[in-house]
């Protein structure tokens, strides 16, 4: 079964306030989750008219309240979530949702 490759990580779910002068700020709830990230593969991208490849990951969990808007941090590393958290299985026991590093993020 995967939940034995499982390691803590946090789902990071991004919240709205207002900071001192009333202005909308973005930031992070954490809450400690446990899931296993594996390399998936690489998809093509372009940017500014310049092809680049970005690698592509998929990440399980038995976290069902995963949301698309999420962040996974896992080993360090911070990722965003390329869609959907699907119950691949169902079995009710492990979700799985694709996702690809991400830096510069203020959590």
């Amino acid at each position: 079964m995967i939940k034995r490759f499982y390691i803590s990580c946090e789902r990071k779910r991004p919240t709205e306030t207002l900071n001192s002068t009333g202005r909308p700020i973005k930031t992070y709830t954490s809450t400690n989750i446990c899931g296993y990230m594996s390399n998936s593969g690489w998809r093509l991208i372009k940017t500014a008219d310049k092809e680049t490849t970005e690698t592509i990951y998929k990440f399980f969990c038995d976290d069902f309240d995963l949301e698309s808007t999420d962040l996974i941090e896992y080993n360090g590393e911070l990722y965003e979530l390329l869609g959907e958290p699907k119950n691949t299985a169902n079995r009710n026991h492990h979700i799985k949702v694709m996702c690809k590093k991400i830096k510069n993020i203020k959590s």
